[in-house]
């Protein structure tokens, strides 16, 4: 596996290790569910440094949201690290 494939793993781990412990989005659901509704979230918190409106589910525990900031930072360092998988929206 690639170094990128090994951190995008990493990664993928940590989300779903976060989504597990917070019951995200649901308590019971699939690892690809737990990734898919965590990448979302995500982009919530992230939006706010670009100066959208923050809709965070209230139902997520202080705590959730402060352990949010780990795999936030993964996300953001491995986004930093491949900048070709971030393609600006085409307009229609």
């Amino acid at each position: 596996m690639t170094t990128a494939g090994v951190e995008l793993a990493d990664l993928y781990d940590a989300l779903a290790r976060w989504a597990r412990r917070h019951s995200y989005p649901t308590p019971v659901c699939d690892f690809t569910r737990r990734i898919q509704g965590t990448l979302a979230l995500l982009d919530e918190v992230l939006a706010v440094t670009e100066g959208r409106e923050l809709r965070i589910p209230t139902v997520l525990s202080a705590q959730a949201r402060a352990e949010l900031a780990g795999p936030r930072d993964l996300l953001e360092q491995w986004l930093r690290a491949h900048p070709q998988t971030v393609q600006p929206p085409t307009a229609a």
